[in-house]
């Protein structure tokens, strides 16, 4: 029983004598929901949505062209004083597209099935310098990819929701002006 027990503590005491093993180091992680004006104005469910796209990374945009529909993925960007912000090239036909039929809604089911997010609004051109300087700043790649061509797409929201895929409550808000 002596020889029993010593064979179970001896080996449990040695590990208390390792080192402990240090917990890596915290990654700096962007958020990309960003209020210029007054953050006491940023809308929480609005927060969520960007916290399921930043997750993500991707979302599909539908948009007008003639009488039908165009669905494209694009790349999650940020959601900026509560307008979901998303970037194109002005020499991709999407632009015209946009500009002439701003009405869009785009969708994107969560990784792991366990829900979808539609939002529905009408995307409205971005002139704002300090959203295109906070956007290279956090995604410098677009602007390397697209240069002087960048352009940038409010989409003002009517309609957003979560859905979740196998019951549970969705989460849904429409927006009025």
């Amino acid at each position: 029983m002596r020889k029993m027990l010593l064979c179970l503590l001896v080996p449990a005491l040695a590990g208390m004598c390792q080192e402990v093993p240090k917990p890596a180091p915290a990654q700096d992680v962007k958020s990309y929901v960003w209020v210029k004006d007054n953050a006491a104005k940023q809308d929480m469910f609005l927060q969520d949505v960007a916290a399921f796209l930043e997750k993500e990374g991707y979302f599909y945009l539908a948009t007008v062209e003639n009488d039908g529909a165009r669905v494209r993925p694009l790349k999650y960007v940020m959601v900026a004083d509560n307008k979901l912000l998303f970037v194109t090239s002005s020499k991709k036909e999407m632009y015209p597209q946009l500009v002439k039929n701003p009405n869009v809604e785009l969708s994107r089911t969560a990784t792991d099935g366990s829900a979808y997010l539609r939002y529905k609004g009408k995307a409205v051109l971005c002139a704002d310098a300090d959203v295109k300087a906070k956007l290279l700043e956090l995604q410098p790649s677009f602007g390397k990819k697209f240069g002087e061509d960048t352009a940038l797409f409010f989409v003002e929201p009517e309609m957003v929701g979560i859905f979740p895929m196998k019951g549970g409550q969705a989460k849904t808000k429409i927006f009025t002006k």
